[in-house]
């Protein structure tokens, strides 16, 4: 009875200790996985840190066609269409990915911007504020790391980002303009109508009703 009694003990504790142990290489390895991040974060490299609520003006080009669009007070216009009512939440998406661009690496000496698809960029971005304007030259995308390259107007170095940047710039207008919330509505019409017409009553016309009464009294 007393030997079992020192063998549940033992069992108890070495639970506790493999307890212990876990909960030490959890926080442990919690810990290395913060170090990580905040590693990558202070090893990223801004390129674009602008407020999107300071942004007055945005364009980007689309199958070779440039679609601008001009904030008035709170609202956003398409400089294209004035009367196109534009998806507020829409746009800013993309005015968000513009803003704050965050690159993984940077190149400071080269021969040629063509070796990077900047001679002639696939796309080009603007952000105009107060402060000035934003110029964004996106460029090729690398094959091996399948990221793009991409630079500013005021600055030659060139910056290496990720696919968000790059290739987020491709809604069209028809994209970009706010839904109309009658189409349900117009959707719903036409089961009211079946609707009325399934309750409605028939009235029988009076003059055939005063014929019958005659022919049943003859």
């Amino acid at each position: 009875m007393q030997k079992q009694k020192k063998q549940m003990i033992v069992l108890v504790i070495l639970l506790i200790l493999l307890i212990l142990a876990y909960i030490g290489v959890h926080f442990y390895s919690k810990k290395q996985e913060e170090k990580e991040n905040a590693k990558e974060e202070a090893e990223k490299i801004q390129v674009t840190d602008l407020e999107v609520s300071d942004i007055t003006q945005f364009s980007y080009v689309l199958d070779g066609t440039t679609l601008s669009f001009t904030k008035n007070g709170t609202e956003w216009t398409y400089d294209g269409d004035q009367s196109v009512d534009i998806d507020e939440s829409a746009l800013e998406t993309l005015l968000n990915k513009a803003s704050a661009i965050t690159a993984s690496d940077e190149v400071t000496e080269y021969d040629d911007l063509a070796d990077f698809g900047l001679d002639d960029p696939a796309n080009t971005v603007t952000l105009k504020t107060d402060s000035g304007l934003t110029t964004i030259y996106i460029g090729s995308q690398n094959e091996i790391t399948n990221e793009y390259y991409l630079k500013t107007g005021d600055s030659d170095t060139i910056y290496v980002v990720d696919s968000a940047p790059a290739t987020g710039f491709d809604k069209s207008i028809e994209d970009l303009t706010a839904k109309a919330d009658d189409t349900e509505t117009e959707a719903e019409e036409p089961s009211e109508a079946v609707d009325e017409t399934e309750t409605a009553t028939v009235v029988p016309n009076e003059t055939e009703a005063v014929e019958t009464e005659e022919t049943e009294t003859k």
